[in-house]
């Protein structure tokens, strides 16, 4: 009787575990890929912008295909696209690796954020200038990588000062335009190590 109530006890036990379910994380990502996700996984922020700045920047800092595959899928789904002008496109090249459904490329989608790669050596400066509209709410987040320690400010054309912010590793900025004019987007590696800054602009 002792022996069979402890059955019991251990099937209830085991029935509330199934009906509660695995945790978040566990049911987040299917068992067979959790071998293939990156040491570092962004989680989600809320922010669209900084979300996709950290997930470029974890995709930047693997090199295995696999690793990289769940990134890629989840900035795909957020339509993430080069930004005009952009000198190179490491996410162009990283989805010719990896296609995760070969019927359905990516090509055809409705643009997204634009992003765009700036690397600093150390006590480097780099500027960027951006046009946004008046009226329109402009919206920026970076994202280092590589231990550097990169500073951004952004000013109008009056060299007035819109947002100015330190990455750690993260910021974002975003303000209302009167005028539809080029702001200056500054980037400065204050650190001793070299440095990767996703930027993504909306």
């Amino acid at each position: 009787m002792k022996r069979l109530a402890m059955i019991s006890l251990g099937a209830m036990v085991a029935g509330c575990a199934a009906a509660g379910g695995a945790p978040l994380a566990a049911q987040s990502v299917p068992a067979h890929a959790v071998s293939a996700l990156p040491a570092v996984y962004p989680q989600s922020t809320g922010n669209p912008l900084l979300d996709a700045a950290a997930l470029l920047a974890a995709a930047d800092s693997v090199t295995q295909p696999e690793q990289r595959a769940p990134l890629i899928e989840r900035l795909d789904a957020m339509n993430v696209r080069l930004a005009d002008g952009a000198p190179d496109d490491p996410l162009g090249e990283w989805r010719s690796q990896h296609q995760a459904d070969e019927s359905n490329p990516w090509r055809g989608r409705t643009l997204g954020p634009a992003y765009r790669r700036a690397s600093l050596a150390a006590g480097q400066r780099v500027r960027i200038e951006q046009i946004f509209y008046a009226g329109q709410r402009a919206q920026i987040a970076a994202q280092a990588s590589g231990g550097g320690q990169v500073a951004i400010a952004i000013a109008n054309p009056r060299a007035e000062a819109v947002c100015q912010k330190q990455l750690s590793p993260n910021a974002s900025c975003d303000w209302l335009p009167i005028y539809t004019e080029r702001f200056s987007i500054e980037l400065e590696n204050r650190g001793r190590d070299n440095a990767s800054v996703y930027i993504v602009i909306r």
